[in-house]
C-alpha cells in the first residue's frame, strides 16, 4: 500500500512538472543583450587626445594619465581610479562614473561624479564639465 501510494504521488510529482515546462509563458517579452564592455576595442595610443589636466565645474581638478593599456583618472593629487574604455571617447569606473571626452578630447562630462572615491560628499547623480 505504502509503495502504491509513493508511486502515485512520483507520478503526479513528474506529470506536473513536465506540463510546468511545457507550458508557454505568459509574458511575450524579448531579450535584447547590450553589448559588453568588452567588446569595444580601444588601442593605447587613442588616449594620447586625453592625456590632460582639467578644471573641473566643481572647482576639483582631474588629471588623466595611463600606464600600457590601462588608464586612470585622478582628482586633485589623490589616489587614481582605474577607467575602462566603452565607445570612442567614454569611459566608466568600476562604481559607476561615466566619462565621455568630446572635441577630441578637449572638453569632457563626468556622470556620477560622486562615485569616484576621491569626490567629497556629493548628492547623487552629480555631473560636472570641464574643457582644456
Amino acid at each position: 500500500m505504502n509503495t502504491t501510494l509513493l508511486s502515485v504521488a512520483v507520478a503526479a510529482a513528474l506529470s506536473i512538472t513536465t506540463l510546468a515546462h511545457a507550458a508557454s509563458p505568459d509574458n511575450e517579452s524579448v531579450k535584447i543583450a547590450a553589448p559588453a564592455a568588452a567588446d569595444f576595442k580601444f588601442k593605447p595610443q587613442e588616449f594620447q587626445d586625453y592625456l590632460y589636466s582639467y578644471a573641473l565645474s566643481n572647482g576639483d581638478k582631474l588629471k588623466f594619465t595611463q600606464k600600457v593599456a590601462h588608464y586612470y583618472a585622478e582628482v586633485n593629487g589623490h589616489r587614481k581610479v582605474e577607467i575602462y574604455p566603452v565607445a570612442p571617447g567614454a569611459f566608466v569606473t568600476q562604481a559607476g562614473s561615466r566619462i565621455s571626452f568630446t572635441d577630441d578630447g578637449g572638453a569632457l562630462t563626468i556622470d556620477n561624479y560622486e562615485r569616484l572615491p576621491m569626490a567629497a560628499q556629493l548628492p547623487a547623480n552629480t555631473t560636472v564639465v570641464a574643457s582644456r
